[in-house]
């Protein structure tokens, strides 16, 4: 009986083990190559630029003002070039709280602090990235698109009784 407890708890461990990409490279690879791009993304975008697949697709998601869809070159000029520095002039800083990834995709949960046009935006993240070829071909961010919308554009909340 006791053997058959530690044969099964071995088994259950080195599943999540495999689950939690500690028998894969790939799943390895895809995290060094989406933490590159955080890296790098605010200080220094052509590295980032270099690990997005020629076909990447960009969506900033929920309901607000700036919540569109980009492709590698509008990701670049109007994101990162035009988007990003005019509601957060000052930057942001990214703190990843979690990684997960499988040989196809990796998820991040992270934590933004900035100063917007209407106060503090800190808001939290869940980056969700799809990989192709060694490199982000898709890529989701969901957000609370509330908190966009009144710090990023000074819209307000009000009560419709």
């Amino acid at each position: 009986m006791r053997k058959q407890i530690v044969l099964n708890l071995a088994l259950i461990i080195s599943t999540f083990g495999v689950m939690a990409g500690g028998h894969g490279s790939l799943e390895e690879n895809n995290i060094k190559v989406v933490d590159t791009f955080w890296e790098n993304i605010l200080t220094n975008p052509r590295v980032s630029m270099d690990l997005l697949h020629e076909d990447f697709q960009f969506e900033f998601m929920g309901i607000c003002e700036i919540c569109q869809k980009y492709n590698k070159e509008t990701y670049e000029s109007v994101w990162l070039g035009k988007v990003i520095p005019e509601v957060l002039p000052n930057g942001i800083t990214i703190n990843i709280t979690n990684r997960i990834a499988d040989k196809d995709w990796v998820v991040y949960t992270v934590k933004g602090e900035a100063t917007a046009i209407n106060g503090d935006y800190n808001n939290n993240y869940v980056m969700v990235m799809r990989m192709k070829d060694g490199k982000i071909v898709s890529f989701q961010e969901y957000m609370s698109d509330l908190l966009a919308e009144t710090r990023l554009h000074m819209k307000k909340i009000i009560d419709i009784k």
